[in-house]
């Protein structure tokens, strides 16, 4: 409830603000006048630096041109749907050697696009995508046919099994036998390659049933950041489990009537969410110890809503996408490399840096180590750094692999030792060091910052509100703030006068001492200001 303006002048933050303060001799409080200045809660974040389109490989580079024309959506945001969607499809066919690791490395990227509804995510992600839509669409059609036939066999199965058993003229060891010799069929393979919001039980289930490479990709980031699989109880396993995933391919759970070990499993991580949402996740501090924010390439484009046109364009014509997706396809349909005796457990041929890619790869961790030291540039974002120089190898992988399918399991293995005849050559690993500088200087811009720090957020929304519903002058008190304001800005009381008390220290409020506000008398209440003149 919004009072009217108290009789008494508006003083303006910036000449004089008021404290309570109690008389010695227990009278009621009286104001006191407090200079301070109007400060901002959440500074403006600084401009978003520019993908390197020009070093991603040719088809990938069109790709990323053909969306800016036909979406509008940002440059990186465009990018990051190209590059997402090209990790998806290859991510399964090969691993990366890469020194100092004492085992290949998945081709698995985590990705976070950080943006404000309208932004045209979903319509980066769908164009992207259109292959791998139209191979889950196929998958799901063969599905239906295998599951058929399935049934059939595993009916013939039984009764088999059944007339076996109840033959009462064969021996024990007869029976073992033949009991021995039936094979029951496999259930059909689920038709998954992309997962929106899975929690950590549901995803190893998917790659226990299903493929063996598998996504968990989203333009609506909240389903799963804000689902059952990152709540308070269950988010030490999400984190540590996908971590292990993003590390090895591995993961393993262990219950009092279950026990389930996953080997040669790859999954990749694409999602796009709201400042909110995604702020939840890098300010958390369990995440960020385990190491889990360290893994993601985050961006946070500057918005382009507002500036777009509406024209009317066709991108299902679009060459550049055309292309794109006709690798995607054949990345898709390459075969993922299976371990031997298993349906879905992958174990693909491991890819070498070419020794030019070596010595630039090399240079590359060494001035990101040297960047983590006391006073360095990368010491605000410490654990992504030291994650990049993995994830750059891991993106000139993907790169090498996306743009040559065919080098892949099974057609040219040169040894016996799996590892392929192609390199990852010099270029694409200068490619991949800008890609990946990139992602540093966004995370040195976004980690940390005001504007993504969840209690600082809650703290701009809470003065916004004020600002909105009360004019300059107006009184309000905490218990009106905590009845009326936003629901997710309704807190408990230690956290609203935390709030409160920051509103005052910004500028935003002042302390007005014992006032009536709608007829109603409030021990405690502060008054609303407004913009220096």
């Amino acid at each position: 409830m919004v009072a009217a303006r108290p009789a008494e002048p508006f003083v303006r933050v910036h000449r004089e603000t008021y404290r309570p303060s109690r008389q010695d001799n227990g009278q009621r409080s009286t104001v006191v006048p407090l200079e301070r200045d109007r400060l901002e809660i959440a500074p403006a974040m600084s401009a978003a630096p520019s993908f390197p389109v020009e070093h991603l490989p040719p088809v990938m580079r069109d790709a990323v041109e053909a969306l800016e024309h036909h979406v509008q959506a940002p440059r990186s945001l465009c990018a990051h749907s190209i590059l997402s969607a090209a990790m998806l499809c290859c991510q399964g066919l090969a691993d990366v050697r890469i020194e100092g690791l004492p085992a290949p490395r998945p081709l698995s990227l985590f990705m976070l696009a950080v943006a404000v509804s309208g932004e045209r995510k979903s319509a980066c992600d769908d164009l992207a995508l259109m292959s791998v839509a139209r191979a889950e669409a196929q998958l799901r059609a063969e599905h239906v046919e295998e599951l058929r036939e399935y049934k059939a066999t595993h009916a013939a199965f039984e009764a088999e099994k059944k007339k076996i058993e109840r033959d009462n003229k064969l021996s024990h060891e007869e029976r073992r036998q033949r009991l021995r010799a039936l094979r029951e069929p496999d259930v059909p393979l689920a038709p998954v390659i992309r997962a929106k919001e899975p929690n950590l039980e549901g995803l190893l289930n998917l790659l226990q049933i299903g493929r063996g490479s598998v996504g968990i990709f989203t333009s609506e980031g909240g389903q799963f950041l804000g689902g059952h699989g990152m709540t308070q109880e269950a988010k030490t396993r999400t984190v540590t489990g996908l971590s292990e995933l993003w590390d090895s391919g591995s993961a393993q759970r262990v219950r009092a009537r279950e026990t389930l070990f996953l080997n040669g499993c790859r999954v990749g991580i694409s999602l796009a969410a709201q400042p909110r949402v995604a702020s939840a996740l890098l300010g958390d501090e369990l995440a960020k110890d385990q190491g889990f924010v360290g893994r993601f390439l985050i961006t946070m484009p500057d918005s382009r809503i507002g500036l777009r046109q509406i024209r009317g364009t066709n991108p299902l014509t679009d060459m550049r996408l055309t292309d794109f997706h006709d690798l995607c396809r054949q990345c898709l349909n390459a075969g993922l490399p299976l371990r031997e005796g298993s349906r879905n457990q992958l174990e693909p041929p491991v890819l070498d840096l070419d020794p030019d890619a070596a010595i630039l790869w090399r240079q590359f961790a060494q001035s990101v180590e040297d960047g983590c030291a006391p006073g360095g540039p990368w010491v605000p974002v410490r654990s992504a750094a030291l994650k990049m120089a993995e994830n750059v190898a891991r993106i000139a992988a993907v790169s090498t692999v996306f743009q040559a399918p065919s080098i892949t399991w099974p057609s040219r293995i040169a040894r016996a030792d799996r590892v392929l005849e192609a390199t990852v050559p010099a270029e694409t690993m200068a490619a991949a060091i800008a890609v990946g500088t990139f992602y540093l200087q966004e995370a040195l811009r976004l980690t940390g910052h005001a504007i993504l720090d969840p209690e600082t957020r809650a703290q701009n929304e809470l003065a916004e509100w004020v600002a909105e519903k009360h004019s300059p002058g107006d009184l309000t008190a905490p218990s009106i703030l905590q009845k009326m304001a936003p629901s997710h800005l309704r807190t408990d009381a230690a956290t609203l006068r935390r709030r409160v008390e920051a509103l005052v220290g910004f500028g935003r409020l002042e302390p007005a001492g014992r006032q009536e506000i709608g007829g109603k008398a409030y021990r405690e209440t502060f008054r609303v200001l407004g913009e220096a003149a």
